[in-house]
């Protein structure tokens, strides 16, 4: 059985983010998607707006085709 996924090095949140607590952030999204853990990447609404900040990705759960994310907004660009 394959289990095709697509990697990632920015975070495309399509405003489907909910906050955990603090600035800890979980992000659900269809298919399986791999991300880099502790490492700093972009965080952006959609593939053509401007990056609202970086975060660390810190969990990743694949479950009935679909990938929780759990990252941590660490540099917030602007407050909007």
């Amino acid at each position: 059985m394959n289990m095709p996924f697509t990697m990632h090095t920015c975070i495309l949140t399509d405003g489907n983010e909910k906050r955990i607590e603090g600035n800890t952030f979980k992000l659900e999204i269809e298919g399986y998607h791999l991300y880099v853990l502790n490492n700093l990447q972009t965080v952006q609404k959609t593939e053509k707006s401007q990056p609202a900040g970086k975060a660390k990705v810190t969990e990743i759960t694949w479950k009935n085709n679909k990938t929780q994310l759990t990252y941590e907004l660490v540099d917030l660009h602007n407050v909007n």
